[in-house]
């Protein structure tokens, strides 16, 4: 009789370890940069358009990995911290005066009014270092953007991409080794004549391909000579610039400026979104989340009305919440994402980070912000929607604590994917049980020797229709060799406190498991007494950098 229960009972252990081994939503995949340096991130993923497969896309029972694991990432690297952002057209994508990068106090200052960490000082020695080095030689190189297989960088100069076409082409920005700030990547020409651009987005209707972004023209102030910059879009043949909200282009140093992120088409109107500038009553050029109306298709003929999003606006009904706003994408459902930055002077339950909003509809008239909240969008909750796909699932970071940022540290952060409660099919959405989930939970599958537990990803950039999506991850190695955490928690030490043990950056894809359903999440655990991690991964960039301050598309 015992020796039947142990029969029954070895076998019960091996089913359950059987089913915990494939029990996970996603596939962690490392891909690898072609040239050495510091950290690695993952920023965007090639579409899936024409995929054969049905509305489950990589999570169906017969999706195979040559397909889904086929669709190409796109990666940076970074030797340093980033000290003003390679994609933004304004420091801080706030800074229209470019006043707190004269020198190493201004971005302490910038840390001690915005942010209000404890920690400003060693916070702008660090971007300081970068910033001093890259103005002082305009070939210095910390930023090398690649594409999964590639043998080098796209440049041998600073660059960063915000997106990749169908044919993993990329769109976003590099440098020419000759001025501090760049120009577009793009699948079509802009005229020569402008100073800057930038490429963040790409949208092809019919025969005609349409890229966003921005152009910009040289200006100056008592700070030097800069730019303003407008949202564009283009197709190689034409390119259109869109009218400030402001009208004006400077107002004492504070020059105006736009930005045009992503881009969808329905029933002949194109929906651009972005940011555009208002004076506001303090004159500012206040940059604010915006949605951009062509009356049609033709780039030569078409009138573009903007609408600013009412909620997210840097100044509403004389309050300024808000230091600046977002919209970051747009899919074909016109379902808007965004976020907007808590003004330091005005923070929410500790913290004066970003809050993340929807716009369900960019097709009405007065748009306005839903900001996330319930589960582990908290009271408070700071983040970044980055990415939204055709099945109303975003992607992106939000803090993954709740300690007071204001006068304390900046808070940890986790990738998360959101199935926004309008979701376009239900039995897709249900692989989620209908709600939003830190990544981590996810990627679970109960085996703590297994390849998943290598990783904690910390942020989620983007995501095609199949369901893949790009991120960057925090990877467990010791003595130089990859090594899965000790436990399947959220705060696993990384090979115990011993010595060797660190915690690199890279970037990762997430691939869906065929078949996967609900019923194969397993949520992590988290460890008492909280764990201090080990190594210096997170101490120099993960942390502090991942947040991306420079707002992106992609």
């Amino acid at each position: 009789m015992s020796c039947t229960k142990f029969k029954l009972t070895t076998v019960a252990a091996l089913v359950l370890a059987a089913t915990q081994a494939n029990a996970a939503l996603y596939t962690v995949v490392e891909v690898e940069s072609p040239v050495t340096a510091n950290e690695t991130y993952g920023v965007a993923i090639q579409p899936s358009t024409g995929s054969a497969l049905g509305n489950l896309g990589c999570f169906d029972e017969n999706a195979t990995s040559a397909e889904c694991e086929g669709y190409k990432l796109a990666g940076e690297t970074r030797n340093s911290v980033e000290a003003v952002s390679y994609r933004e057209e304004v420091p801080f994508a706030m800074d229209t005066a470019f006043q707190y990068i004269q020198d190493r106090d201004d971005f302490e200052y910038y840390c001690d009014r915005e942010l209000k960490y404890s920690t400003c000082e060693s916070w702008a020695n660090k971007r300081w270092s970068t910033w001093s080095r890259e103005k002082s030689n305009l070939a210095s190189v910390n930023s090398q953007a690649f594409i999964e297989g590639d043998s080098a960088p796209i440049s041998q100069y600073n660059s960063v991409i915000n997106a990749l076409d169908s044919s993993a082409a990329p769109l976003g920005i590099e440098s020419d080794g000759t001025s501090i700030r760049n120009n577009a990547i793009t699948t079509a020409s802009l005229n020569s004549t402008t100073s800057e651009t930038r490429a963040w987005d790409s949208l092809t209707v019919g025969s005609t391909t349409y890229n966003v972004g921005s152009i910009s023209t040289s200006n100056s102030n008592d700070n030097g000579s800069y730019f303003n910059s407008r949202a564009a879009i283009w197709d190689g043949t034409n390119q259109v610039s869109i009218s400030w909200v402001s009208g004006s282009s400077q107002t004492g140093d504070f020059l105006a400026q736009g930005s045009m992120r992503g881009l969808a088409e329905k029933g002949n109107v194109l929906y651009g979104v972005g940011y555009n500038n208002e004076d506001g009553s303090g004159d500012l050029q206040d940059l604010s989340a915006s949605i951009f109306v062509s009356s049609g298709l033709d780039l030569a003929n078409d009138t573009w009305t903007t609408r600013v999003i009412s909620g997210a606006r840097v100044e509403s009904s004389d309050d300024y919440l808000y230091s600046n706003s977002v919209a970051t994408d747009i899919n074909d459902n016109l379902l808007v994402i965004g976020h907007a930055k808590r003004r330091g002077e005005v923070p929410e339950n500790g913290s004066a980070s970003t809050k993340m909003f929807v716009v369900p509809d960019a097709s009405v008239s007065s748009p306005s912000a839903s900001f996330l909240s319930g589960g582990i969008f908290f009271s408070g909750a700071g983040g970044e929607a980055k990415s939204v796909n055709n099945f109303n699932e975003i992607v992106g970071q939000v803090d993954a604590e709740s300690n007071r940022e204001i006068d304390g540290k900046e808070r940890r952060h986790r990738g998360f994917i959101y199935p926004y409660n309008d979701s376009v099919d239900a039995t897709r959405s249900a692989i989620f049980n209908n709600k939003a989930w830190w990544l981590d939970d996810l990627t679970n599958d109960g085996n703590a020797t297994g390849a998943n537990n290598h990783f904690r990803i910390l942020d989620a950039t983007d995501i095609n229709d199949a369901g893949v999506i790009s991120a960057t991850a925090v990877k467990c190695t010791v003595n130089g060799s990859d090594q899965a955490y000790d436990t399947t928690s959220h705060n696993s030490y990384c090979g115990g406190a011993g010595s060797g043990a660190v915690e690199e950056v890279v970037a990762v894809k997430l691939v869906p498991i065929a078949g996967a359903t609900s019923a194969n999440i397993q949520t992590r655990g988290t460890e008492t007494p909280t764990v201090e991690r080990q190594g210096a991964g997170l101490g120099v960039l993960a942390l502090a950098v991942l947040g991306f301050i420079g707002f992106r598309r992609k």
